[in-house]
């Protein structure tokens, strides 16, 4: 999934950052932030925003897996040393909208998901807002925030997620009998 996030400018959405520098030669670590990271094996420029700082787009020379890892070795044209990499640890990757992932039916991006008001299915009554999705590897959890009292937790499961509507803003859930009490 990408995300929105107070670093990327608006209409750009977040897909990977810049977490490290490796060797003398330009090169970097690119960490994923997508559900999507074999996208990165196809991509001839990446669009780079450092914090405070314009975006700037740049020409890959070379991106290739870490095995092992959960990231890329990156070397962008113009980053020719260990001290011009530096600069850009902590960057953030973008994309426009019309350069995201089409999802199936049933799947949402993160910034869909937070912000939702949550319904009961059973009884109509409004339960809060959708503040977190947590990803837990298995399936993902959402943290809704009631209008008073603590943040609870419900699985996006076929079973409690009845339905989403994005354009509506709203989410209507059916908690499993004991979940909130």
């Amino acid at each position: 999934m990408s995300k929105k996030t107070e670093g990327a400018s608006a209409g750009r959405y977040e897909i990977g950052k810049i977490v490290g520098v490796h060797g003398v030669r330009g090169d970097m670590l690119l960490l994923p932030q997508t559900d999507f990271p074999e996208r990165f094996l196809g991509m001839k420029e990446l669009d780079v925003t450092v914090a405070g700082k314009p975006m700037r787009t740049f020409k890959v020379r070379r991106i290739e897996p870490y095995e092992g890892k959960n990231t890329f070795f990156l070397r962008l044209q113009g980053v020719e040393d260990r001290d011009a990499a530096e600069t850009l640890k902590g960057a953030l990757i973008t994309v426009a909208e019309d350069e995201r992932v089409e999802l199936e039916e049933d799947e949402y991006w993160l910034d869909d998901i937070i912000g939702l008001a949550v319904f009961d299915n059973a009884t109509g009554g409004r339960l809060g807002e959708v503040t977190e999705v947590i990803c837990t590897g298995s399936n993902d959890v959402y943290v809704v925030k009631p209008p008073e009292g603590a943040s609870k937790a419900i699985p996006a499961v076929a079973d409690v997620i009845e339905k989403v509507d994005v354009a509506n803003g709203t989410m209507t859930v059916n908690i499993p009998e004991g979940l909130w009490d």
